[in-house]
């Protein structure tokens, strides 16, 4: 009877406090997984942008479209009203900042102006121009020993073009083929050397060298008189 007993009596294991410990707190069950909360690591990496707007998506600090591009207006204004006054004094930080925007802009206007008088000499203006900066980036750095970059060169050339604008508009109102316009053409030409070669000497420090840095910038902005007058 015993034996009988004993066969038919079920297997039950042990359920001891030491063997199966409590799950611990905030667990629902022993055989769940614990998962630690994750850090952010956008914010752990020190980089913090803010909220983007629920309207436009942009961030707050996000800086506006234009100046992603490299155009600023306060900047812009602060290079032509350093060409517009040529007796005003030249930083020697203002070329630190080589913003294209200002140059493309003033050969456009100039092509515009001359287009009003029935010449189209947009790619005369771009390829002089071109050809004109290269030429200039080569002759600054075998004058300097700090050198120069190929964009302040354009930067400086195209902003220094602005009196050449001024020639163009002038051409809506009356002829330059004549001696008063022949005159005028001769001023500013010496306006626009004079701005880019003080440009040039305070930004490379070629004061010695301000004729030999004035001739080819001369030469340069005479081609774009002829352009403007014939």
């Amino acid at each position: 009877h015993s034996g009988t007993s004993a066969k038919a009596m079920p297997f039950f294991p042990s359920t001891s406090p030491s063997e199966n410990p409590p799950p611990p707190a905030g667990q629902m069950g022993g055989s769940r997984q614990h998962f630690a909360t994750p850090t952010n690591s956008f914010h752990s990496s020190g980089v913090h942008r803010g909220m983007p707007s629920p309207v436009t998506g942009a961030y707050e600090d996000e800086p506006p479209l234009l100046e992603e591009l490299g155009i600023n207006f306060q900047h812009i204004r602060t290079k032509s009203m350093s060409v517009l006054n040529p007796m005003n004094r030249i930083d020697a930080h203002i070329m630190d900042d080589t913003d294209l925007a200002g140059p493309l802009f003033f050969c456009l206007l100039l092509g515009g102006f001359l287009l009003l008088t029935g010449k189209v000499q947009f790619g005369y203006i771009y390829g002089l121009g071109g050809v004109g900066c290269v030429a200039m980036y080569f002759i600054l750095n075998l004058m300097s020993e700090n050198g120069i970059d190929i964009y302040r060169v354009i930067s400086v050339l195209g902003y220094c073009l602005l009196p050449m604008v001024l020639l163009a508009f002038f051409s809506l109102i009356f002829p330059l083929n004549g001696i008063f316009g022949y005159v005028l053409a001769g001023c500013i030409i010496s306006w626009c050397t004079h701005s880019a070669s003080l440009m040039f000497v305070r930004v490379l420090s070629l004061v010695e060298q301000r004729m030999l840095v004035a001739y080819p910038a001369g030469l340069l902005y005479a081609c774009f008189a002829l352009l403007t007058i014939f």
